[in-house]
């Protein structure tokens, strides 16, 4: 299980960052031994590539926390609401 305040820095860095917007939403949750796991959903993500929705999410990780934080991130997804509609 990952520390809490690991947990909260990476949160603050994407919801204080780039996915400020009171319909962004972050999830953090554990991921396996001492891993995080992401779901980010937004809007800022419609009609973008799964490779350039990777981007965005590591750009803010990787210029907002030092890489003993970032680096606790086993896995990140990012979705728009319009992807969600479509399943």
């Amino acid at each position: 299980m990952t520390d809490e305040h690991v947990k909260k820095k990476v949160y603050n860095a994407l919801k204080k960052g780039y996915f400020s917007d009171p319909d962004d939403a972050v999830d953090i949750s554990d991921g396996p031994e001492d891993s995080i796991h992401l779901v980010i959903f937004s809007r800022k993500f419609n009609g973008r590539s799964m490779k350039e929705k990777h981007d965005l999410i590591w750009s803010e990780l990787k210029q907002k926390l030092d890489v003993d934080t970032w680096g606790k991130v086993s896995l990140s997804i990012g979705a728009s609401p319009e992807e969600i509609k479509a399943t």
